[in-house]
């Protein structure tokens, strides 16, 4: 059984000096990955992991996770080799299918079907790790990606663990044959929302079945992330599931479907951690019993409050 440890989802943040504050503060407080997500409207996430990089010391840096519709694989990963290069082998590249459609609008991109998404995304996935561990030049014929005789980069490095964030059981399947750390989180509506009744405890368990399934013999070499949506220290479980309710309520534009859920609902989410200390830890150390969820991704505005439950479990 893998010990725990914690990634901090870096929040919204555009000001240098607190940006430069809060990946010390990641690494000052314990946590073993500061997350700098992949979101237009904020700071972009390579130049905002290298200067999370410069700033510490020994944390690693994930992105969290890329939209491969971003940057073309042979760009990534000359921008990950780069990165774990440059950072002493620090860097977990987080790579998922793009799930935010007015991102894709914003930018001028097209916002493709999830079933041609999904398939193009298993071919970017073989390309970048293709890429990352190629010794003589790398040539690939696929049906959405050819390349011809890529160099890799002249610099000695290890390849990044790669990190595949997803809900859907088609990304978590792909996942499941070529990731090093799957990171198990809610799919997307078809309309590019957060589709709410995905952390149902019945959806997550059908998650980590697709994953075993696909993963066969190489399961014991995946490290499970597990998506900590929300947490709550309360001694009223059940006011804090009706509070978080009426909160998702009021964002229908980000999050879908929130009225097909109920307080019972939250309450059992694994996705969600409500209650005491206590209550918490228990509950999270169920969840890595039961499912192998050993390494936990929190936002850093729930940073406070994971605090005492961090103390709990670090490294044990």
């Amino acid at each position: 059984m893998r010990p725990f440890r914690f990634g901090l989802q870096a929040a919204r943040v555009n000001d240098p000096n607190q940006w430069l504050a809060l990946a010390r503060c990641a690494e000052d407080t314990g946590y073993s990955c500061f997350m700098v997500p992949d979101h237009l409207g904020r700071l972009s996430t390579f130049p905002a992991l290298m200067a999370a990089a410069a700033a510490t010391r020994e944390v690693r840096l994930a992105t969290y996770v890329l939209n491969q519709d971003f940057r073309p694989p042979a760009i990534l990963a000359q921008e990950a080799a780069t990165v774990q290069s440059l950072t002493g082998g620090r860097l977990e590249l987080g790579i998922g299918a793009g799930w935010a459609r007015h991102e894709y609008t914003q930018s001028g991109l097209t916002y493709d079907s999830a079933a041609v998404r999904v398939a193009r995304f298993e071919e970017y996935l073989q390309v970048v790790k293709g890429l990352l561990n190629a010794s003589a030049p790398f040539s690939y014929a696929g049906k959405f990606f050819t390349l011809d005789s890529y160099a890799p980069l002249p610099v000695h490095f290890t390849p990044p663990p790669i990190l595949v964030g997803g809900g859907s059981p088609r990304i978590l399947a792909i996942a499941g044959r070529l990731a090093d750390i799957i990171s198990v989180s809610t799919r997307a509506s078809a309309d590019g929302r957060v589709d709410m009744p995905n952390i149902s405890l019945a959806a997550v368990e059908n998650k980590v079945h697709r994953i075993q399934e696909a993963a066969g013999d190489r399961l014991e070499q995946i490290e499970l992330n597990m998506t900590v949506r929300d947490v709550r220290l309360t001694h009223d479980r059940r006011a804090a599931a009706r509070q978080l309710l009426n909160e998702w309520a009021s964002v229908p534009e980000r999050l879908a479907d929130v009225d097909q859920l109920s307080e019972d609902d939250i309450l059992d989410s694994p996705h969600m951690a409500i209650g005491s200390v206590e209550q918490i830890v228990e509950q999270l150390e169920i969840a890595r019993e039961r499912w192998g969820f050993s390494y936990l991704e929190v936002s850093s505005t729930d940073a406070e409050a994971v605090a005492p439950i961090m103390e709990r479990l670090n490294g044990r």
